[in-house]
């Protein structure tokens, strides 16, 4: 293949926005180079996707009717989530963890593999029609589609990175600091806790007559989105085969936010409030954050999420179900968030500094790197109070060591040439079908 010559490229993720922005983002810069992004996805992101000039493709169309497929958030996950927020408010990562194996809790994500044959079977009809010369995926597992399918299937991982290295384990919320031993504790009761979604994995592949793969199987290539001024350099290399990419920062919808009229004049700092997609789902959270606010002698605009105005504004805030972050994030003076990957990246870009906020996943892993690195501060939920967020508030925006580090950050990440190497290699083995 003419090394010149334009690339078919097909992309899928996961139904988060974090993991669609940054898939959004490696896209757009493929499509920069001359190629054919096309992106297949739920209809709920058609809009945001095709706004960024790829050819979107339904998911649901190419379906095997006989399996069900997901085509948006489930009512099941808000009430995992709800029940992962009051364990997340009543205890630490570690013993959250243990009581999600005795409740069961820790099964929850396992129903995600339970409708994954019909996105599967989408994936593999989508691929015999457009017949993409690479795809390239961001899903929190294998799937067996990326084995059966004859072109090169690129795995993205837009969370933290842990799991790449022999370090702490991923949702733990330790850091490079504490002991071997207490990330030994962890990481057998993660084992042990995810066993039946492993098994249920494994029911999946069998289905498919697919060899099974591990969550961070990479055949050629795996792309890990993180900043590297963040990146975990002190646990040594990541497994073989994995590159990063620094950022990926998706093209904003509209280059300016407007500040709102009801926050306009008013005295003290901008700060924007985002708990993201997924988390801002669990009103009690939301309410929980928001309420010691309207103390606060600052201006607060909020990512309300789904329930948008059923959730209590003060005079110093103001908010909307969906907040243009990208443009927003220039103009405030800090951010608080939940601390998923994408939202940690596009506040560092801008040079913001973060009260990290975390419940589940991979944000209290990110809640511990900004606290060791000095770009912020980290309140667990089973230490919460409005006095801390308030005093948190004041402690960041005064630290000027956090200010410095925050600004040095920013100006290597502009710096950063990763993006061009990753897309190289993307290339490469669309064009040879080897590195």
């Amino acid at each position: 293949m003419d090394e010149k010559s334009s690339l078919k490229v097909l992309m899928t993720s996961m139904i988060g926005l974090g993991h669609v922005n940054a898939c959004i983002g490696i896209g757009s810069l493929l499509r920069k180079r001359g190629h054919q992004v096309y992106f297949a996805h739920f209809d709920e992101n058609k809009e945001v996707i095709e706004k960024h000039g790829f050819h979107y493709i339904s998911l649901c169309e190419y379906n095997d009717k006989n399996y069900p497929i997901m085509g948006e958030i489930p009512a099941n996950i808000t009430a995992f989530l709800q029940a992962g927020f009051e364990m997340a408010c009543k205890f630490s990562t570690l013993d959250t963890l243990k009581e999600s194996i005795k409740s069961g809790l820790g099964d929850g994500p396992a129903f995600l593999l339970e409708v994954a044959k019909g996105e599967n079977c989408a994936m593999l009809n989508i691929i015999e029609k457009i017949k993409p010369d690479v795809c390239l995926v961001d899903h929190y597992w294998s799937m067996p589609w990326m084995v059966k399918t004859s072109c090169p299937a690129v795995p993205i991982i837009s969370s933290s990175p842990l799991d790449l290295y022999n370090g702490p384990p991923m949702g733990s919320g330790y850091s490079v600091h504490d002991s071997p031993e207490i990330w030994s504790e962890y990481r057998k009761l993660r084992e042990e806790s995810e066993k039946n979604i492993v098994a249920k994995a494994k029911e999946l592949y069998k289905f498919f007559d697919a060899e099974y793969k591990p969550q961070i199987y990479a055949e050629q290539l795996g792309i890990y989105i993180f900043p590297g001024p963040l990146d975990y350099h002190e646990l040594g290399s990541p497994k073989e085969k994995w590159f990063r990419c620094d950022s990926s920062i998706r093209t904003p919808e509209t280059l300016d936010f407007a500040l709102p009229e009801k926050l306009k004049g008013k005295p003290g700092k901008l700060i924007y409030v985002s708990m993201g997609t997924v988390v801002s789902a669990v009103r009690q959270l939301m309410e929980m954050i928001v309420s010691p606010l309207a103390k606060s002698p600052h201006r607060f605009v909020v990512s309300t999420g789904v329930y948008g105005g059923a959730l209590e504004l003060h005079d110093n805030m103001w908010g909307d179900k969906y907040i243009n972050q990208i443009a927003l994030l220039p103009k405030v003076d800090l951010f608080i968030t939940h601390g998923g990957t994408n939202s940690l990246i596009e506040g560092l870009a801008a040079g913001k500094p973060l009260i990290v906020i975390p419940q589940f996943g991979d944000q209290p892993d990110n809640a511990q790197r900004v606290v060791d690195l000095g770009l912020g501060a980290r309140i667990n939920l089973h230490e919460f109070s409005g006095e801390k967020l308030l005093k948190a508030i004041e402690d960041v925006l005064n630290d000027e060591k956090i200010l410095a580090n925050v600004a040095r950050v920013s100006e290597e990440l502009e710096k950063s040439d990763t993006r061009d190497k990753v897309i190289s290699l993307i290339e490469q083995l669309a064009r040879n079908k080897t590195l």
